[in-house]
Parts: C-alpha cells; sequence; structure tokens
C-alpha cells in the first residue's frame, strides 16, 4: 500500500535527520555554543526579537543567525545591520528548517568565532515543531495579533516547546486582549510551559527572555 511505503520514507528520512542533528549538537557542546531555534508564524516578531538581541548583545558577544524563508533575505538583512553574522537558508516551497541544511550552513565558516547560534525557522507553526535541528531548546514566539486562542489551535508546537514567548504586548489593548488570561490559559493547557510576555518596541520582558536561554 502507498500508505506504508509514504511511512518508510518519513521514517528513513527522519533518522537521518535526527543523525546529523545530533551530529550538529554533539559539535556545539564541545566548543560550548548554545543554539536555539525559534519557531513562530510569520508576524509574530521572530525577526523584531532577533533584531533587538543583536542590538543590545552584539557588542559583547558574536552572534550568529541562520535565517530561513521560503524566498528573499529580507529578514537577514534586517538583522545583520545591528552586527550578528546572518546566513540565509531559501527553502523554495519547504515549510521548514532540516538539520542538514543547518549542517551546511555551520560547515560554511568557523562556528569557534561565535559565542551564541540563533536558528530562525520558517514562519508557521506546524512543520518546524517536530523536526530536529541540532538545537538546545524549541521556543515559540506567538503574539497578541494573533488573537486568544493561538495556545489552544497549536497543541502539538506548544508541547514541543521549552519556552513560549507571548509578544507584542504594547498592542493588547488595542487587539482587546487579556495577556494574563491567555497566559492562564496556556498553564491550564501545558502545566510545564513557561510563557514569558514581551515587547520589542518597549524592551517588557527581553531581559527575562535573554535569562531563560543564557544570552546575558
Amino acid at each position: 500500500m502507498p500508505r506504508v511505503i509514504n511511512i518508510s520514507i518519513d521514517q528513513k528520512i527522519q533518522e537521518k535527520n535526527d543523525l546529523i542533528a545530533s551530529r550538529i549538537r554533539q559539535k556545539r557542546q564541545e566548543l560550548d555554543i548554545p543554539m536555539i531555534d525559534i519557531m513562530g508564524s510569520v508576524g509574530s516578531g521572530k525577526t523584531s526579537i532577533l533584531e533587538y538581541f543583536s542590538r543590545e548583545y552584539s557588542i559583547d558577544k558574536k552572534l550568529l543567525v541562520i535565517n530561513g524563508d521560503l524566498a528573499t533575505d529580507i529578514d537577514a538583512q534586517r538583522i545583520s545591520r545591528f552586527g550578528s553574522k546572518c546566513i540565509q537558508i531559501n527553502t523554495g516551497r519547504g515549510c521548514h528548517l532540516m538539520a542538514f541544511q543547518i549542517e551546511q550552513a555551520l560547515n560554511a565558516l568557523d562556528i569557534a568565532e561565535y559565542d551564541f547560534i540563533f536558528v530562525e525557522n520558517v514562519g508557521n507553526l506546524i512543520c518546524p515543531s517536530s523536526t530536529d535541528v541540532g538545537a538546545d531548546k524549541k521556543i515559540t514566539v506567538t503574539s497578541v495579533t494573533e488573537g486568544p486562542y493561538v495556545f489552544r489551535k497549536h497543541p502539538v508546537t506548544f508541547r514541543m516547546s521549552d519556552l513560549a514567548i507571548l509578544n507584542k504586548v504594547d498592542l493588547a489593548s488595542a487587539m482587546d486582549v487579556n495577556i494574563e488570561e491567555i497566559i492562564n490559559g496556556s498553564k491550564e493547557l501545558y502545566p510545564q510551559l513557561e510563557v514569558v510576555p514581551t515587547s520589542t518596541k518597549t524592551g517588557v520582558g527581553m531581559d527575562i527572555f535573554a535569562k531563560k536561554i543564557g544570552l546575558n
């Protein structure tokens, strides 16, 4: 049956991906270089967060950002203005980054020169959640502009996340969204998942976020 063949192929691809991810993780750990995988929908503020971190921390730390997108290098250009090294990966129709792409990007330079690596995954809340790219943590960024039900609509993603960011809290009043209700609701669904409210406009929560990932 085609269904059996498809499962077999998927398993082989996933096994190979996990092997490469383990190789990436081992190499980084030997060099003591943290790496986080940032997931989130288009417009959630992933790039703005990385701009903020680049502006605030690239003076003292050498930051490397691997940007995943279907097309263009717009995000990489935005972030690199503030001192981070950016490598763009365009996936075409691919809805998430895979470990072999990350490994190719890392092999293109001497990663021992860097203090911290960010992976900005392709913008959606479905595909990136179940694929290991060799990061230490998976962090999901959502925003108040996505409405009050995003935690309920994407259970797989949030169960796979080590930390969740509720971004753009400065727009809560304009969006008629209650931040406390969203966070309390997320705790009912995912008791072990910490949610950090942030705003790159005001800086609220960004130092907490940075501390959670070991950036400061």
